[in-house]
């Protein structure tokens, strides 16, 4: 147990804003407005998402902005559980501890906000947190690095209670951001059309994580995401889930990692390693819970088929997957699928994949209906025909079918699709319409289709 005075202390350390009124927060993300339209409400925060996002970044934005409201800073508790000092006491007792001599020392009475951060480090939080939100009056806002251990814990001790974002690396127009390159309307983007093409490239390469992006040198990205990689998988998969085969979980982690986008099964899986079914199933489980990779399933209307069918996998940055992969060539083309597939699952997408002959990167779904097909057709931008096998699944009757034919594509033109299912080809460079018969496909250039211009 920690005594009172150490652990003063360390809450000391943790909110110097205390004392000056002020905190250090860095370049503003977009999700940021939604978290702050929830600090009124009572239901308890969660941030979710992989180490080193930044989530805790995401927290000190959010004290800022209660500070430039006025909040009194003192109603303000910050805290993170990867303090070295609280591991040998990680427990519902250090959480209760703290609070208490927060309200002992600091703030006695009235509403106050806790921001708990990587609070899977502490068991059995959900039932403290239930507690206090439901008999005194504070917001609690929590992070945490662990998908499936935090929903299943929210799901079943703060049904109702709770609001979840999932916070990701940064995307593109938060990475130009960082870069302090302004792109506001479709003008601006193509007035700084080199520049953002250029920094698209260095964004492909080496991802979107804060920290990754602010270092200047190669070397020092490089070995940063090495050492995300590293922590990531000791610290959140292997120890956090007792893995005895290490040996066998990193190389699971760095095929999958090596094999985005690739269609792959629980079973091949099985047959590559010569490990049993339920390891590997148990295996990828505990990786996507740490949202090194998402999987996405090929799209049917049928849950119980689409459940059956081989998936894709695809990494949460390609920074990291470049580190760590084995890639002997530049793979850019399953480089910008991946940007794609992380943008729009960012985005709050339903996304799946179309074969059977249609073959189709991304579907959109909303409820019963098909919203968008889109396909990656990231090429040198000297090329502009367009190969059949890229526009083929736009010309499917109906996405999950086969025997679809493409018909001839007329030349581009500029104009506009509307369409009740909207079909974009992203592009390296090329822009416009290809009509195919009656079917319109929009093309798009890859940075553009990330800035939403």
């Amino acid at each position: 147990m920690i005594e009172s005075g150490k652990l003063l202390d360390i809450l000391h350390n943790y909110n110097k804003f205390w004392m000056t009124g002020r905190i250090e927060s860095g370049v503003r993300r977009d999700i940021l407005e939604a978290c702050v339209r929830q600090l009124d409400s009572r239901e308890i925060l969660l941030l979710k998402g992989i180490r080193r996002s930044g989530k805790s970044t995401l927290m000190a934005q959010m004290i800022g902005v209660l500070l430039e409201k006025s909040e009194q800073p003192a109603r303000i508790l910050r805290i993170s559980f990867e303090e070295p000092l609280f591991s040998a006491a990680a427990s519902i007792d250090l959480l209760e501890n703290i609070y208490r001599i927060y309200r002992e020392r600091v703030c006695p009475t009235g509403r106050c906000y806790l921001f708990l951060d990587e609070i899977q480090n502490i068991p059995g939080w959900e039932r403290w947190v239930r507690g206090r939100s439901e008999t005194e009056d504070l917001k609690v806002i929590l992070t945490g690095s662990s998908s499936q251990l935090l929903s299943r814990e929210a799901g079943t001790k703060l049904t109702g209670r709770h609001l979840s974002f999932e916070v990701y690396p940064l995307s593109f127009q938060e990475f130009l951001r960082f870069r302090n390159v302004s792109v506001r309307s479709r003008a601006d983007y193509s007035g700084q059309k080199p520049l953002i093409r250029h920094f698209f490239g260095e964004y492909l390469r080496y991802g979107g994580f804060p920290e990754v992006v602010l270092k200047e040198s190669v070397e020092d990205k490089e070995l940063l995401l090495r050492q995300y990689f590293e922590d990531i998988l000791y610290r959140d998969v292997v120890s956090r889930n007792e893995i005895r085969d290490v040996v066998t979980m990193k190389n699971l982690v760095v095929y999958l990692l090596t094999n985005t986008g690739r269609l792959t099964s629980i079973s091949s899986l099985k047959k590559v390693f010569g490990v049993s079914q339920d390891k590997i199933e148990n295996y990828t489980a505990a990786i996507m819970e740490t949202y090194l990779v998402h999987r996405l399933q090929k799209f049917s209307f049928s849950m119980k088929k689409s459940l059956r069918d081989r998936f894709k996998v695809y990494a949460i940055d390609t920074g990291l997957r470049n580190r760590v992969a084995f890639s002997f060539s530049e793979d850019s083309g399953w480089l910008a699928e991946n940007v794609v597939m992380n943008h729009l699952r960012a985005g709050g997408d339903e996304i799946y994949y179309a074969g059977n002959g249609a073959e189709t990167d991304f579907v959109v779904r909303e409820r019963q209906r098909v919203t968008k097909r889109i396909q990656v057709w990231y090429a040198d931008p000297a090329e502009t025909v367009i190969p059949e096998s890229e526009l083929r699944g736009f010309t499917a009757p109906a996405i999950g079918k086969t025997g679809a034919s493409a018909a001839p594509a007329d030349e581009i033109s500029p104009g506009d699709a509307v369409e009740t299912c909207r079909n974009l080809l992203i592009t390296n460079d090329l822009e416009g319409i290809r009509r195919l018969g009656n079917t319109e496909i929009t093309c798009i250039p890859l940075p553009l289709f990330l800035l939403n211009k």
